[in-house]
């Protein structure tokens, strides 16, 4: 008994394991401790046990063996530290990664700032340079462009010398004008005494035609389309010559005149008298 009246930790361990039946070997063997740690447990020799940790662990362990409550025995132990677990609790001490540093964090941000800075002066220099020229080239191109009418006007004075020639033109025209009815006077002095026939073709398709009169002269030749006609003035005798004849009609003076005994194969060849 302790001097306060109150069983001690070892009495406590002793009469429970006697009140069990349980020997000092048998307990020993279950612990797998020594019998003389077991007698210092229960003699409250717990300085012959080693450190305060151990003995603490031995008592526990001891408690619990027994069916004891091992949180009452350790707070009644004497010689040893009331809280030997304190040392397994400590927390270690945190390790502060160098990337969490608010003095890194200003560091990047202060190199950041100085590179950009620099970046963006440059290309604001840059594009201040680039937009000058640009900005003068339509006053360049605005110079020739008010300058370009004043070329035609310095033309004008040029193209007027030509208006002389015409006025020249307009001057000899009529002289041209007052020798053409004089010419235009002999035929019609002339006609009169000439007799004329006519000669009036009619084509139902696309035919060919060639007359000539008394002289010899051409009156007509050309490629007549289908649905026209022809009507051909001269003095006889008349060479005709007429292609696709079996669709063309024709009359002389009036009075029509049959192809058909002149056409071989498809062209007419014959001469009209008066």
């Amino acid at each position: 008994m302790s001097e306060s009246g109150q069983a001690s930790v070892g009495q406590i361990l002793r009469n429970a394991r006697e009140a069990q039946g349980v020997t000092v070997e048998d307990a020993a063997v279950r612990l797998r401790l020594m019998q003389r740690q077991i007698e210092a447990m229960e003699t409250d020799d717990f300085e012959s046990l080693g450190q305060p940790v151990f003995a603490r662990g031995f008592v526990r362990n001891y408690a619990r063996l027994l069916g004891l409550a091992p949180e009452s025995l350790l707070s009644r132990m004497e010689g040893a530290p009331a809280e030997p677990a304190a040392v397994s609790q400590a927390e270690p001490p945190q390790q502060r990664s160098w990337l969490s540093s608010p003095w890194l964090i200003l560091l990047l941000l202060g190199l950041l700032l100085v590179v950009a800075i620099p970046v963006v002066l440059y290309l604001w220099l840059n594009s201040e340079v680039d937009e000058e020229p640009v900005s003068q080239v339509p006053t360049a191109q605005s110079r020739p462009a008010s300058q370009t009418p004043p070329i035609p006007a310095a033309a004008s004075p040029a193209a007027a010398p030509p208006v002389a020639p015409a006025a020249a033109v307009a001057q000899d025209a009529p002289a041209a004008e007052v020798a053409a009815p004089a010419e235009a006077e002999t035929p019609a002095a002339v006609a009169p005494a000439v007799a004329s026939s006519v000669l009036h073709l009619e084509f139902g398709a696309e035919a060919w035609t060639e007359i000539k009169d008394s002289s010899g002269r051409m009156l007509h030749r050309q490629l007549n389309p289908a649905g026209s006609s022809v009507e051909i003035r001269g003095q006889p005798p008349f060479d005709v010559v007429i292609g696709n004849a079996a669709q063309a009609r024709m009359t002389y003076n009036g009075r029509p005149i049959d192809l058909k005994p002149f056409i071989d194969v498809t062209v007419a060849r014959f001469t009209l008298e008066e």
